[in-house]
């Protein structure tokens, strides 16, 4: 639970980079590549709600930044398990060498 904890709190990083992306940088899009990275997660979500032209501004933006935290909030709480679990590998492979000399 401590882990979900950590990770919501972490997530939260995700709100500034959402309204940068939705009120100061519309161009972003156009530029495409590795500077869309950050924004992936409202881009699939508003792509699946159909797009500006069908849904008011008002709910794009929600969409956008609760599809924004739900994604970081993901990818941290996976990086975080992942990152544990090889540091427990880690510390059972060392105690194993420590046991055999």
């Amino acid at each position: 639970m401590r882990d979900v904890y950590k990770s919501a709190l972490w997530a939260l990083i995700s709100i500034p980079i959402s309204l940068i992306g939705v009120f100061l940088s519309r161009g972003l899009v156009h530029t495409g590549g590795i500077w869309l990275f950050p924004f992936y997660p409202a881009f699939i979500a508003i792509a699946l709600l159909g797009g500006p032209k069908e849904s008011p501004k008002w709910l794009l933006v929600v969409v956008a930044l609760i599809a924004q935290y739900l994604g970081y909030f993901l990818l941290i709480y996976f990086i975080r398990k992942l990152m544990q679990t090889r540091v427990e590998n880690i510390t059972k492979e060392q105690s194993e060498k420590n046991q055999i000399t």
